[in-house]
């Protein structure tokens, strides 16, 4: 009888095992592709905060933004030697890198502010770049209507340079 038992229980300690070693096989699966899917950001971010450290004199870093309309920039922000705040802009070949200090422009959340008022539905991103020779902040978000829209602020005043609407 106890041995008939003990069969009885075995199927079902296949049957778990079994599904745990799916689960496992899932989640590993999922690690990989997440992994595979994120390197190449990854791998920009810390050439970025590399370039910034070298370039930029920065000392740490604490954000990090990337904006790509039509030329790439990555924005590393951080302190600098003398403990200021700053932002460095760094093009996607890593030449001519602008160092800016936080407290001479806009910062990102008053920008973001700006951007509310329009009531998007949704906004994307909000990154540092250079905009015809000067810093901005570029915004991409979606409108009320799902539509794709671009507004780009000056960095120093916060006057609107650009905008692209319903793409």
């Amino acid at each position: 009888m106890r041995q008939q038992y003990q069969r009885r229980q075995r199927p079902h300690h296949w049957v778990l095992l079994s599904i745990l070693l799916v689960i496992l096989v899932i989640l590993i699966s999922v690690a990989v592709v997440v992994n595979k899917a994120t390197k190449p950001i990854t791998q920009d971010q810390a050439r970025a905060e590399s370039v910034a450290k070298k370039s930029g004199h920065l000392t740490s870093t604490s954000n990090f933004y990337w904006t790509n309309l039509d030329t790439t920039y990555y924005t590393v922000a951080g302190k600098n030697k003398a403990k200021q705040s700053v932002y460095a802009i760094v093009p996607k070949t890593g030449n001519n890198v602008t160092v800016l200090k936080q407290s001479a422009g806009l910062s990102r959340n008053t920008v973001l502010q700006q951007v509310w008022k329009k009531n998007p539905k949704k906004v994307l991103s909000a990154a540092m770049c250079i905009f015809n020779g000067k810093p901005a902040w570029q915004v991409s978000y979606l409108n009320k209507d799902g539509k794709l829209c671009y507004i780009t602020f000056q960095y120093s005043n916060g006057k609107v340079l650009q905008q692209i609407s319903n793409i």
